[in-house]
Protein backbone atom coordinates (compact mmCIF):
# COMPACT_ATOMS: atom_id res chain seq x y z
CA UNK A 1 0.00 0.00 0.00
CA UNK A 2 1.56 3.28 -1.01
CA UNK A 3 1.74 6.06 1.41
CA UNK A 4 1.18 10.33 0.77
CA UNK A 5 2.75 12.79 3.07
CA UNK A 6 5.85 9.99 4.89
CA UNK A 7 5.11 8.06 7.65
CA UNK A 8 5.88 7.88 11.53
CA UNK A 9 9.02 6.64 11.97
CA UNK A 10 8.80 2.89 13.77
CA UNK A 11 9.79 2.60 17.71
CA UNK A 12 12.91 0.77 16.58
CA UNK A 13 13.78 3.65 14.36
CA UNK A 14 13.21 6.17 17.76
CA UNK A 15 15.05 3.85 19.96
CA UNK A 16 18.01 3.74 17.44
CA UNK A 17 17.73 7.11 16.89
CA UNK A 18 19.90 8.30 20.26
CA UNK A 19 17.45 10.56 21.82
CA UNK A 20 18.38 11.25 25.80
CA UNK A 21 15.29 9.52 26.77
CA UNK A 22 12.36 8.88 24.35
CA UNK A 23 9.04 7.03 26.32
CA UNK A 24 6.02 4.83 24.64
CA UNK A 25 3.54 5.63 22.60
CA UNK A 26 5.92 8.51 20.71
CA UNK A 27 5.19 9.01 16.90
CA UNK A 28 7.44 11.31 15.20
CA UNK A 29 7.00 12.01 11.57
CA UNK A 30 9.63 10.83 8.97
CA UNK A 31 9.26 14.35 7.81
CA UNK A 32 9.79 16.29 11.09
CA UNK A 33 13.90 18.05 11.68
CA UNK A 34 15.20 17.43 14.90
CA UNK A 35 18.89 18.74 15.60
CA UNK A 36 20.64 17.67 19.27
CA UNK A 37 18.76 14.48 19.54
CA UNK A 38 21.37 13.30 22.40
CA UNK A 39 19.43 16.97 24.51
CA UNK A 40 16.12 15.94 24.22
CA UNK A 41 13.87 13.79 26.49
CA UNK A 42 10.70 12.84 25.27
CA UNK A 43 7.87 11.27 27.39
CA UNK A 44 5.17 8.97 26.90
CA UNK A 45 2.31 9.65 24.36
CA UNK A 46 3.75 12.27 22.41
CA UNK A 47 2.99 13.21 18.60
CA UNK A 48 5.49 15.33 16.28
CA UNK A 49 4.56 15.52 13.02
CA UNK A 50 5.85 16.60 9.73
CA UNK A 51 7.50 19.62 8.99
CA UNK A 52 8.43 20.62 12.46
CA UNK A 53 11.97 22.05 13.24
CA UNK A 54 13.30 21.06 16.52
CA UNK A 55 16.96 22.87 17.32
CA UNK A 56 18.45 21.22 20.84
CA UNK A 57 21.67 22.96 21.21
CA UNK A 58 20.71 22.63 24.97
CA UNK A 59 18.55 20.50 26.69
CA UNK A 60 14.77 19.69 25.61
CA UNK A 61 12.34 17.74 28.03
CA UNK A 62 9.17 17.18 26.44
CA UNK A 63 6.44 15.64 28.85
CA UNK A 64 3.79 13.04 28.75
CA UNK A 65 0.43 13.24 26.32
CA UNK A 66 2.63 16.29 23.96
CA UNK A 67 1.20 17.49 21.00
CA UNK A 68 3.96 19.07 18.58
CA UNK A 69 1.80 19.66 15.02
CA UNK A 70 3.31 21.10 11.78
CA UNK A 71 5.01 23.84 10.84
CA UNK A 72 6.45 24.08 14.76
CA UNK A 73 9.21 25.71 15.78
CA UNK A 74 11.22 24.86 19.21
CA UNK A 75 14.94 26.30 19.72
CA UNK A 76 16.30 25.24 23.01
CA UNK A 77 19.85 26.65 22.65
CA UNK A 78 19.41 27.15 26.21
CA UNK A 79 16.71 25.11 27.42
CA UNK A 80 13.10 24.34 26.97
CA UNK A 81 10.87 22.27 29.02
CA UNK A 82 7.49 21.15 28.28
CA UNK A 83 4.66 19.59 30.67
CA UNK A 84 2.43 17.18 30.55
CA UNK A 85 -0.66 17.60 28.36
CA UNK A 86 0.74 20.25 26.47
CA UNK A 87 -1.07 21.34 22.97
CA UNK A 88 0.82 23.34 21.05
CA UNK A 89 -1.58 24.64 17.10
CA UNK A 90 0.42 24.73 14.32
CA UNK A 91 2.84 27.07 13.74
CA UNK A 92 4.15 27.51 17.11
CA UNK A 93 7.66 29.15 17.44
CA UNK A 94 9.14 29.02 21.04
CA UNK A 95 12.61 30.53 21.32
CA UNK A 96 14.99 30.41 24.44
CA UNK A 97 17.43 32.60 22.59
CA UNK A 98 16.55 35.99 20.22
CA UNK A 99 19.03 37.99 18.66
CA UNK A 100 19.49 42.01 19.67
CA UNK A 101 17.73 44.26 17.50
CA UNK A 102 19.13 47.46 18.78
CA UNK A 103 22.40 47.21 16.61
CA UNK A 104 24.25 47.19 19.92
CA UNK A 105 25.78 43.22 18.65
CA UNK A 106 25.87 41.15 15.63
CA UNK A 107 23.24 38.77 14.49
CA UNK A 108 23.43 35.61 13.10
CA UNK A 109 24.51 31.88 13.77
CA UNK A 110 27.90 32.30 11.91
CA UNK A 111 28.64 35.16 14.51
CA UNK A 112 31.00 34.21 17.25
CA UNK A 113 28.99 34.32 20.14
CA UNK A 114 30.54 36.78 22.16
CA UNK A 115 30.27 39.08 19.71
CA UNK A 116 25.68 39.21 19.89
CA UNK A 117 23.82 39.92 22.31
CA UNK A 118 19.77 39.46 22.92
CA UNK A 119 18.43 37.39 25.43
CA UNK A 120 19.24 33.62 26.27
CA UNK A 121 16.82 32.16 29.08
CA UNK A 122 15.35 28.96 29.11
CA UNK A 123 11.60 28.55 28.63
CA UNK A 124 9.01 26.77 30.66
CA UNK A 125 5.64 25.26 29.73
CA UNK A 126 4.07 23.74 32.19
CA UNK A 127 0.89 21.04 32.26
CA UNK A 128 -2.21 21.60 30.82
CA UNK A 129 -1.05 24.35 28.41
CA UNK A 130 -2.76 25.21 25.38
CA UNK A 131 -0.81 27.56 22.59
CA UNK A 132 -2.44 28.76 19.50
CA UNK A 133 -1.57 28.50 16.14
CA UNK A 134 1.02 30.64 14.67
CA UNK A 135 2.18 32.45 18.79
CA UNK A 136 5.15 32.87 19.35
CA UNK A 137 7.10 32.66 22.99
CA UNK A 138 10.37 34.54 23.73
CA UNK A 139 13.37 33.67 25.44
CA UNK A 140 12.89 33.35 29.45
CA UNK A 141 8.93 32.97 29.54
CA UNK A 142 7.23 30.02 32.21
CA UNK A 143 3.43 29.78 31.20
CA UNK A 144 2.31 28.40 34.26
CA UNK A 145 -0.18 25.34 34.44
CA UNK A 146 -3.27 25.58 32.92
CA UNK A 147 -2.79 28.65 30.79
CA UNK A 148 -4.65 28.60 27.16
CA UNK A 149 -2.86 31.54 24.96
CA UNK A 150 -4.85 32.39 21.29
CA UNK A 151 -3.69 32.29 18.30
CA UNK A 152 -1.51 34.64 16.71
CA UNK A 153 -0.34 36.02 20.28
CA UNK A 154 3.15 36.79 21.68
CA UNK A 155 4.36 35.68 25.09
CA UNK A 156 7.54 37.90 26.21
CA UNK A 157 6.23 37.69 29.95
CA UNK A 158 5.73 34.80 32.75
CA UNK A 159 1.93 34.15 32.45
CA UNK A 160 -0.15 32.98 35.57
CA UNK A 161 -1.77 29.74 36.42
CA UNK A 162 -5.11 29.00 34.61
CA UNK A 163 -5.60 31.84 32.38
CA UNK A 164 -6.65 32.58 28.96
CA UNK A 165 -4.14 34.72 27.13
CA UNK A 166 -4.52 36.60 23.44
CA UNK A 167 -2.89 39.63 22.11
CA UNK A 168 0.49 40.96 21.38
CA UNK A 169 2.11 41.19 23.89
CA UNK A 170 -0.59 38.63 25.75
CA UNK A 171 -2.82 40.21 28.08
CA UNK A 172 -5.11 37.78 30.34
CA UNK A 173 -8.57 37.44 29.33
CA UNK A 174 -10.12 35.65 31.84
CA UNK A 175 -9.75 32.34 33.74
CA UNK A 176 -9.77 29.13 32.31
CA UNK A 177 -11.45 26.14 33.80
CA UNK A 178 -10.27 23.36 35.63
CA UNK A 179 -12.67 20.44 34.29
CA UNK A 180 -9.73 19.30 32.24
CA UNK A 181 -8.02 18.16 35.76
CA UNK A 182 -10.89 15.28 36.11
CA UNK A 183 -10.18 13.75 32.49
CA UNK A 184 -6.27 13.57 33.05
CA UNK A 185 -6.41 12.02 36.38
CA UNK A 186 -8.87 9.66 34.34
CA UNK A 187 -6.05 8.77 31.42
CA UNK A 188 -3.22 8.28 33.93
CA UNK A 189 -4.73 5.89 36.21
Amino acid sequence: MKQLGGHYLSPEELQAAGFSRIGKNVKIHSKASIYGLENIEIGDHVRIDDFSVIIATGKLVIGNYVSIPNFCFLGAKNGISIGNFVTLAPGVKIFSASDDYHGEFLTGVTVPAEMTGGKHAPVSIEDHVLIGAGSVVLPGCRIATGCSVGALSMVKNDLEPWGIYAGVPVVRLKDRKQQILKYAKEITR
